[in-house]
């Protein structure tokens, strides 16, 4: 077995190391390390809101659209929140949840989050608490006595900032990937938000809660792709038979709650969370059950309303929505709905759909505009060239980067969506003030302001109609785009020879669908 084939203690391979995850830095670790029991947020004052907007930034670069769906209660009414989903674009992930929970924050993640050249001054600005994984432990690029002491002390700081009332964001598959089901859930993030409760109950503060979130892309590896993101009803964490646990944890000694405790939460946590995925044994399968969501429509279905659907069809034919039946978290039954004959021939049909670049959305003419949106397109054709040429003045070089990034790096298909959002975030900072300032400059130079003054007021101003312009191409006229070369793959789908046998296939699902309501 080589050091990249090492497993955990489950025998699961443990993720590969990326270059910059391998070059584990524990003088600087340690150097900027220290448990913080104070209710005082971590980030550096005045800093949140620029990170907050550069995050911003990326994710409205790297998404086409998201959608949000509550199960329950706003996130933001209430005591401390540990957001916790699965992992399946990288970065993205966590920038998704951070937005729409407003409070203060304690991140911990992948040590090099601390120690990297420039991601790394970000990192230790908002506090991030580093965690040596049993991906650096086994492969021996650190000690284990190293990696308990930095990780207890990571953990505590983040249970007491919880504990405050802050939120936070942990994944407990411990890595982003490319399934269609959970993987194998550490306990980590459930030991922090037990031990931040009975650190909440010996201050007298309200206990955190687990917030399980349903991250759902259209295409999770993807640019300019759709997600929908679901709050779930939140997890309460439970006492801890340990009365004393609290008192111990503020003293400044990381203790782990009980065994039978923290599996009845990770339990708990499983379910709620492996039933807002796709819990698909492929991606196959997965686009047959959004397939036969769109069948059982009689118009076109948003990315939200297809999700949805597709796993109200699921669970319809499982009949069961609260279990986990693919990956390493399955309880073991079979599962009905991705062996079944409805799910079988949704598979052949989606799959015949796919080859043609459409999905179930084709089945769904949408005839009714299209002659108008082509002439929509049409003029207003120049004026996206024009605000086209402004916003590669803000965003152009960015993104570039990105794209050359993603395209031609040598990390997993789950980490390309990172790239763009980093580049965008990152650019946002250290490359877009420099072109403005340029751009304000060279109209002074040339005689177009006059006035020095206003030549440096002109610089957000210039900001700012960069953002109207890119908001204009990117966000409506590249969108329209999209939907309309959509609409001509549908239009000469149906009029090939191919799509008889499609139409076939759609009344024969149509009539099963119709015998399992």
């Amino acid at each position: 077995m080589t050091m990249e084939e090492v497993v955990d203690h489950r025998g699961d391979e443990l993720p590969p190391l990326t270059k910059r995850s391998k070059n584990v830095n524990l003088d600087r670790i340690l150097k900027f390390h220290r448990t913080d029991f104070s209710p005082k947020p971590l980030a550096t004052p005045g800093l949140w809101p620029i990170f907050s907007q550069m995050t911003k930034y990326g994710e409205q670069h790297t998404l086409r659209r998201t959608w949000y769906h509550y199960h329950e209660t706003d996130p933001n009414d209430g005591p401390g929140v540990l957001a916790v989903s699965w992992h399946t674009a990288g970065l993205v992930d966590p920038a998704l949840i951070i937005h729409q929970i407003k409070k203060d924050y304690v991140f911990a993640g992948r040590q090099d989050i601390l120690t990297g050249p420039i991601i790394g001054w970000w990192g230790r600005r908002m506090g991030v608490q580093p965690l040596l994984r049993q991906a650096e432990r086994k492969r021996g690029y650190v000690d284990d006595e190293t990696a308990t002491r930095v990780n207890s002390s990571s953990m505590l700081t983040v249970a007491s900032k919880l504990a405050h009332g802050h939120g936070s964001v942990l994944m407990p598959e411990g890595h982003s990937h490319s399934e269609w089901h959970i993987l194998r859930l550490r306990t980590g993030s459930i030991r922090s938000a037990l031990n931040a409760a009975a650190i909440a109950r010996e201050l007298g503060n309200d206990p955190p809660v687990i917030l399980p979130i349903g991250l759902t892309f259209r295409e999770p590896q993807s640019w300019y792709s759709e997600v929908l993101v679901e709050f779930s009803k939140p997890i309460e964490m439970p006492k801890l038979p340990d009365v004393d646990h609290g008192k111990r944890l503020l003293d400044g000694e990381w203790i782990e709650p009980d065994k039978e405790t923290t599996l009845k939460v990770r339990s708990e946590l499983r379910d709620r969370l492996g039933c807002l995925v796709p819990d698909a044994p492929d991606i196959d399968t997965w686009r047959a059950w959004r397939l036969l969501a769109h069948i059982q429509s009689d118009t076109s279905l948003s990315w939200k309303d297809e999700v949805l659907n597709a796993r109200a069809i699921r669970d319809s034919m499982r009949g069961s929505n609260d279990k986990v039946l693919q990956g390493p978290e399955s309880c073991g039954e079979v599962d009905r709905a991705s062996s079944s004959d409805l799910t079988d021939l949704a598979r052949k049909t989606s799959h015949k759909l796919h080859k043609m670049k459409l999905d179930g959305r084709a089945i769904h003419k949408e005839e009714s505009n299209f002659l108008f949106m082509v002439l929509f397109a049409i003029y207003f054709s120049p004026f996206a060239l024009f605000t086209g040429l402004i916003a590669l003045l803000g965003t152009g070089l960015s993104s570039l980067i990105g794209l050359i990034i993603s395209r031609f790096n040598s990390e997993a298909e789950d980490k390309r969506t990172t790239f763009h959002l980093m580049s965008t975030m990152l650019g946002t900072i250290y490359v877009r003030p420099i072109i403005h300032i340029v751009t304000a400059a060279l109209l002074f130079h040339y005689g177009y302001i006059n006035d020095i003054i206003f030549t440096v007021v002109c610089i957000p101003i210039i900001w700012f109609i960069t953002d109207l312009s890119t908001m204009f191409c990117r966000d409506f006229y590249l969108g329209l785009l999209v939907d309309l070369s959509r609409r001509f793959r549908t239009f000469l789908a149906h009029q090939s020879n191919d799509w008889a046998d499609i139409s076939i296939d759609v009344k024969e699902l149509n009539k099963m669908l119709d015998a399992i309501k």
